[in-house]
């Protein structure tokens, strides 16, 4: 982890950026402190997950269940009972 002190001028960030944006792609962490008190954080934002395209994919996606949903249903009502 890096800390970028940038005095309690952002603009000496603004300027940087670009430069502090690479620096995270390429996996590091970079506090950015103002008056020498944390007050914000760039840091990668790890592996993104893709939304399933349709219902289908998603069913697909899931493991199946040793007992039908019907069953715990009524296994649930004859417990109530």
């Amino acid at each position: 982890m890096r800390k970028y002190k940038n005095g309690s001028r952002v603009s000496e960030v603004q300027k940087k950026l670009s430069q502090l944006l690479s620096q995270v792609e390429k996996g590091e962490e970079i506090i950015i402190t103002r008056e020498g008190r944390a007050i914000a954080r760039l840091s990668p934002m790890g592996q993104t997950k893709r939304c399933l395209s349709s219902r289908a994919q998603l069913r697909a996606s899931q493991p199946l269940a040793k007992t039908s949903s019907v069953e715990i249903l009524q296994s649930l009502r004859t417990e109530v009972r």
